[in-house]
């Protein structure tokens, strides 16, 4: 199950909580193996650099043995043939040479990830849309696409704080993104994403991370139906608190650190501590997708219920 959208969507704690259940595993953020885990040397979910985590070691010896591919060759094929631009064109039944290396490899890693753990179900919290394109043409995998998305004004006010950044070996701060940028990103990362659904099929589902904190539990075990996963074992003390046990997740934010009790209920700082300039930018920006999604205008009305999009049909599969 891959999980797109825009950063600071809720996507981390989803991730997290399947996690926790009876055969599944999560990746966190795959996309980052080769740059943040393996050139740069971040810490994994469980604490130690990703080069010294023996699961991951183990995965990377079942998917490639002694001829790993070069980490630095990895992160160049992705900026150059996987960037979020490229999208539409990475659903056609083949793409160009670099896609289709970087295609092989990601397939060859998702096959070890479940000979090492046993995990019926993959959770990859990459979020980035032309990662996701490349599933559907994958061979030997079933994907599912979940569609996170979140208030713009909230997931700008996110972007805007200082956060530290605790994977790294010295102490700094997450990258901050201006409203403007931020919301930019969200407009794209969200039509592209919502323009996968075809691609899928009828497994794409979206959510709102609003509505995720409304009903966690029951959101979370209709995901795992959605996926043909039985919710057993599972992480939920009641239905709103979950006990998360230790991870094995690359990149994403601070949160996937977080181990113990959570309890579980909506983030709606920003509602008081977003200034009106942010709030305006945010909204007349989203604009185009804000009423899409169920989101008014007026923060201080409740949010409309949506309805998951109608699949739209890749243009390459179209009879002309």
């Amino acid at each position: 199950m891959y999980i797109a959208g825009w950063g600071r969507s809720g996507t981390t704690i989803v991730d997290n909580i399947l996690n926790s259940y009876d055969g599944v595993f999560s990746t966190g953020e795959l996309f980052y193996l080769w740059s943040r885990g393996l050139i740069e040397g971040r810490k994994c979910g469980c604490g130690v650099t990703l080069p010294r985590c023996a699961l991951w070691g183990d995965i990377l010896d079942a998917a490639f043995g002694a001829e790993r591919p070069d980490p630095r060759r990895m992160f160049r094929l992705q900026r150059q043939a996987i960037r979020v631009r490229h999208t539409r064109a990475l659903t056609a039944p083949v793409a160009g040479p670099e896609a289709e290396e970087y295609r092989q490899v990601t397939r060859r890693l998702y096959g070890a990830i479940g000979e090492v753990t046993g995990a019926r179900l993959i959770i990859d919290s990459s979020k980035i849309p032309s990662a996701a394109a490349l599933l559907p043409g994958m061979a030997g995998v079933e994907p599912y696409l979940l569609h996170m998305i979140r208030d713009p004004r909230a997931v700008t006010h996110s972007w805007m704080r200082t956060v530290p950044q605790v994977d790294r070996g010295k102490p700094a701060m997450m990258h901050r993104e201006a409203p403007a940028a931020s919301t930019m990103h969200w407009l794209v990362r969200n039509a592209l994403a919502e323009r996968l659904a075809g691609a899928y099929g009828g497994r794409y589902r979206m959510l709102r991370y609003e509505d995720f904190v409304a009903r966690p539990r029951a959101t979370i075990e209709s995901l795992l139906d959605f996926a043909g996963v039985d919710a057993v074992d599972g992480p939920f003390t009641d239905d709103v608190t979950v006990s998360l046990a230790t991870n094995h997740t690359i990149a994403g934010n601070p949160g996937r650190f977080r181990t113990g009790e959570v309890a579980l209920r909506a983030d709606d700082r920003w509602r008081q501590e977003q200034a009106p300039g942010p709030r305006l930018t945010a909204t007349a920006l989203a604009w185009p997708l804000l009423h899409r999604y169920g989101y008014r205008a007026r923060t201080s009305l409740p949010n409309r219920p949506v309805r998951p999009p109608a699949p739209r049909v890749p243009e390459h599969s179209k009879l002309s």
